[in-house]
């Protein structure tokens, strides 16, 4: 590029302003691809905490992870993000991955040949264990069954109980996606918990079949574990995220509620109310990072109202002086939701570091259907419950917790939810009709690092070449008076 073109360029990306509402991860990681090439950045955030659904405390004097303990590494989004803030060699992978599934005979351990919950051998006879013969033979009768559907049932509920039955549905399917969904199997969609699935059901003629072709072609696709964390946990992201953008000079404001956004030739003013006072700040450009229910208030057009559905649980954490049980159980799903939680696990076991002979547990009360069966207990009875169902998932003793703390989760559904790709998609069109307006977070991409992280990126990527470049997501660019009139010539 000509030197001339490159001052130009410089000149504008430093006189041009982002304002950020809402400082959780896709707040962060969006004002830092604004600041890096040399935007103006405000990041406003109400609480005076900075990281949202990523967040540490002490209970019993060990520090835990409340929210986010790790991501997905499928889409690889977060490891580049984590190596160029330092963090790569602080990168750590679980210890043990193990999974079990509670049913009636006990903690079994989860079947491994599984998509989705749905076993490409049900003769298996750790799939026998957990649904009994009646079940092994009601799923055998799938590859029986006439292919009626075969491509075209996108409900995953509607399409193992007509093929399989109730007891892989009701034992290994729903378990699954309660636990690490919050979803029952009919609000999930069979092409986004299992891209494939359907047309290797047109292929082979049974979903065991369809689930094994799938299995060959991840087993030649593996070496990469699916998630990864970091040494003391993912708050060290937040606080690496929050220096870097120190470096690059953003400012930030915490305990101060953005209440209105407006825009006028081209131009934003963010209306800031903090405890003392209403001050406004002018932009060029507005990304907006908080809640579904903020942004909903925020934003000049309607959104889809399944976007803004919430998944409310209640999270238990305990501590206790014990040992390793002698049958370890990292993760355990579990049947009934109405009175057990959803998921249980280990959380000493997954992840190496932690104090020799203290174990950390976690249980998750409730889905997007079922309330948590904690909601109306005391916090005394809630631990008491929770160091009951630790012990018998688990098998860590009721005695030994020292220390317990209960917090309560609102996040929005996964995305693999029926309806929730087109309703994100229109979403998007509407954000990308307003100019200079971006929009980021768990409920715009899907909950998760993974998904937070790379939507952040690029729609960070989106607003800023609009800025520096000029041209708008409608196609319009900006005028010959532009700094960086590209009829100039550049090497």
């Amino acid at each position: 590029m000509a030197e001339s073109a490159f001052e130009k360029l410089v000149e504008h990306a430093r006189s041009e302003h982002v304002v950020v509402v809402g400082a959780g991860i896709a707040g962060l990681v969006a004002a830092l691809e604004c600041a890096k090439v040399g935007l103006q950045v405000t990041l406003v955030e109400a609480s005076e905490r900075l990281g949202g659904a990523i967040a540490r405390a002490e209970v019993a004097g060990i520090a835990v992870d409340l929210g986010a303990t790790g991501w997905a590494t499928r889409n690889g989004a977060v490891d580049p993000l984590v190596a160029e803030l330092g963090l790569g060699d602080e990168v750590v992978e679980p210890a043990n991955a193990d999974v079990w599934v509670a049913v009636s005979g006990g903690v079994q351990p989860y079947p491994e040949q599984t998509v989705a919950g749905i076993p490409a051998n049900p003769w298996d006879p750790m799939v026998r264990r957990v649904i009994g013969w009646a079940g092994t033979w009601r799923a055998y009768l799938d590859r029986l069954r006439p292919p009626l559907t075969i491509g075209k049932e996108r409900n995953l509920g509607t399409l193992v109980r007509r093929r399989m039955g109730g007891q892989i549905l009701g034992r290994l399917v729903a378990p699954l996606m309660r636990g690490r969904y919050g979803l029952v199997p009919d609000a999930v969609d069979v092409g986004l918990i299992a891209p494939g699935l359907s047309s290797a059901l047109t292929r082979t003629g049974s979903l065991a079949a369809a689930a094994g072709e799938l299995l060959a072609v991840a087993d030649d696709e593996s070496g990469v574990p699916p998630i990864r964390g970091l040494v003391g946990g993912p708050t060290r992201l937040v606080d690496a995220l929050i220096a870097r953008l120190g470096d690059y000079g953003a400012s930030v404001i915490t305990g101060a509620r953005v209440s209105q956004l407006t825009s006028s030739g081209g131009s934003w003013t963010v209306t800031l109310d903090t405890v003392d006072e209403t001050q406004t700040l002018a932009a060029d450009a507005v990304i907006v990072a908080t809640e579904a229910a903020d942004a909903t208030r925020l934003v000049p057009f309607s959104v889809p109202e399944l976007l803004t559905r919430e998944l409310v649980q209640d999270v238990v954490t305990l501590v206790a002086s014990a040992p390793a049980p002698e049958e370890q159980h990292t993760t355990v799903f579990t049947l009934n939701p109405a009175t057990e939680p959803v998921v249980a696990s280990d959380e000493t076991a997954r992840w190496t570091g932690t104090v020799t002979g203290v174990r950390v547990a976690r249980l998750t009360y409730g889905d997007l259907e079922t309330a948590p069966p904690t909601a109306a207990l005391s916090d005394d009875d809630v631990f008491v419950k929770a160091a009951r169902e630790a012990e018998a998932l688990l098998g860590l003793p009721a005695d030994a917790v020292v220390e317990a703390r209960r917090d309560r989760w609102v996040q929005p559904p996964a995305a693999v939810m029926r309806g929730r790709d087109e309703a994100a998609q229109t979403l998007r069109e509407r954000v990308g009709k307003v100019r200079g307006l971006g929009l980021v977070g768990a409920w715009v991409s899907g909950p998760g690092l993974a998904r937070v992280v790379a939507h952040a990126r690029e729609e960070a990527e989106r607003l800023r070449v609009n800025l520096l470049w000029g041209t708008h997501a409608d196609g319009v660019t900006l005028g010959e008076d532009h700094p960086l009139d590209k009829r100039e010539e550049t090497p």
